[in-house]
């Protein structure tokens, strides 16, 4: 049985050898078509995941802890009494990599001559940079918030709302805990870009003391959390949840609070899977065609082969394994080529910093990193060898109904 494969195998080797120019076509045609699909693949999960980073780690987190009553009210009078008591749960959860403690308001944000709605932020700069490096967004000023604790960070669409800068005055108002009207005086410290949507185009970030005093709180209003494996939301939800046993406080996913983007995900992997089939239809009507040419031009061989004692199945075999060495060259040239691109832009991005703006708007940073999958390869090889077996079994039932012996001597 081996030496038959053997044997059939250096004959559709020989036939490829002689017919090179129709096998190079085909093979480039897989190659292109598969190296297309794994850049689409990767790129575009790539974008997907570096929006939910962007939001997770400058926002929200993998989880976030609130008082249940916070998000449909947007009132500081719904807040975490007792954080501490959320912080010695967490400090012991597994999976927890870190978490920092917020008091935010929607509020006001005012200079001499603009005024703009805003997300006001109270937070420790410390906490924050180790939590989400949150140092490392600042474009322009300093990461700090002055020697009093008086200064502010505010996103860069914000600032150019405002037609502010770095050192200029700006008043914030906002409701305190008893609904009193409350304003304070600050210097913008620094100017930040997260691509976090939120931040950017809303954000003023304050000391959480001085929102404290402030507003006469003195809980936190969130409590956003970053774990190891952000796969394992749910799972470290529900721990957290049943370990804190409190009717007040709500465990949110990133995915309840951005259900557009987890929706996002999974449309775009049915998005690869649609075009994946797309691109091994075209592939197979390809191979399709190639195949019944040869096929139709053999009949008579193939008609000499079985007089002289040849199985039919053996003829199967010699043009099954024809089409598979055409078909897999194309895919381990398309497979290293893609695979290598992919790794590329892995590791240093594809720079689009002439449409940083544009894709910050969307929350998208202006370096697509790519990722790589070994999913990717599994479910092309998959695609490309039931392709391979599709596209050659209408050629073959074509050969079977032609009787190749009878066309010995139709053709004589």
């Amino acid at each position: 049985m081996f030496r038959d494969s053997a044997l059939y195998l250096k004959m559709a080797l020989l036939h490829i050898v002689r017919h090179k120019s129709r096998a190079v076509l085909i093979s480039l045609m897989i190659a292109l078509s598969l190296v297309g699909l794994l850049l689409m693949e990767g790129m575009y999960e790539g974008m997907m995941a570096q929006v939910t980073q962007n939001m997770i780690k400058t926002g929200s987190g993998t989880l976030l802890i609130q008082h249940k009553e916070f998000r449909a009210e947007n009132n500081i009078k719904f807040q975490i009494i007792e954080p501490q008591k959320i912080a010695s749960v967490l400090d012991i959860q597994e999976g927890v990599r870190s978490y920092v403690m917020r008091v935010s308001q929607h509020g006001l944000i005012a200079t001499a001559g603009y005024s703009r709605g805003a997300d006001i932020i109270g937070i420790d700069l410390l906490r924050e940079a180790s939590h989400a490096h949150l140092d490392q967004f600042i474009i322009k000023g300093n990461y700090s918030l002055g020697k009093r604790q008086e200064g502010a960070i505010i996103g860069y669409r914000l600032a150019r709302k405002l037609k502010t800068d770095v050192g200029k005055k700006v008043v914030i108002t906002m409701q305190d805990r008893d609904n009193e009207v409350v304003s304070a005086a600050l210097k913008i410290e620094g100017i930040i870009k997260t691509n976090n949507m939120a931040i950017d185009g809303n954000g003023v970030l304050a000391d959480i003391g001085k929102l404290r005093a402030l507003t006469g709180m003195q809980g936190a209003t969130e409590i956003a959390v970053l774990l190891e494996d952000q796969d394992a939301d749910m799972k470290v939800k529900q721990q957290i949840d049943a370990q804190l046993n409190d009717r007040n406080i709500a465990v949110y996913s990133y995915k309840e609070l951005y259900p557009s983007l987890h929706e996002g995900e999974v449309m775009m992997q049915t998005y690869n899977y649609i075009s994946a089939a797309f691109i091994f239809t075209v592939a197979s009507l390809g191979i399709f065609g190639v195949v019944l040419v040869s096929v139709l031009e053999r009949v008579r061989e193939f008609g000499i082969m079985m007089a002289i004692g040849t199985q039919f199945r053996d003829i199967v075999r010699l043009i099954v394994f024809e089409s598979m060495i055409i078909t897999m060259s194309g895919y381990i040239a398309g497979a290293l080529i893609g695979g290598g691109l992919l790794w590329y832009f892995k590791e240093y991005g594809l720079d689009l910093s002439g449409f940083s703006d544009a894709f910050a708007i969307f929350g998208m940073d202006s370096s697509i990193h790519a990722i790589l999958k070994t999913e990717y390869f599994i479910s092309a090889f998959l695609g490309v060898f039931l392709s391979t077996l599709l596209a050659t079994a209408i050629p073959i039932h074509t050969l079977k109904r032609r009787n190749p012996i009878q066309s010995i001597n139709e053709q004589a």
